[in-house]
């Protein structure tokens, strides 16, 4: 399912784990995955970008390129969502 995304380019949804794209920003805390294989099974929030192949106006990230742990885009959908920001290892 689909939510409005506010003021960000994209949209939040759930969706299956095999589903989750290498461009998706996956929520709880935000972060890109390299390898969406690795992710657990199940439904997972994520927020998908309209258009991956921009460059992230929240760090030095290329189109296509995953965001740093301390990104600001990456704060501000966590901070969108409510989840809080967190580093991941």
């Amino acid at each position: 399912m689909a939510h409005g995304s506010g003021d960000f380019d994209g949209e939040f949804m759930a969706v299956a784990a095999a589903d989750v794209r290498p461009t998706d920003v996956v929520l709880n805390p935000a972060r890109y995955v390299s390898d969406p294989t690795a992710l657990p099974g199940g439904m997972i929030d994520i927020f998908r970008p309209a258009d991956p192949a921009r460059a992230c106006e929240g760090c030095d990230a290329g189109p296509g390129e995953p965001c740093g742990a301390g990104c600001l885009g990456l704060a501000a959908l966590d901070d969108a969502t409510g989840y809080g920001f967190a580093d991941v290892g």
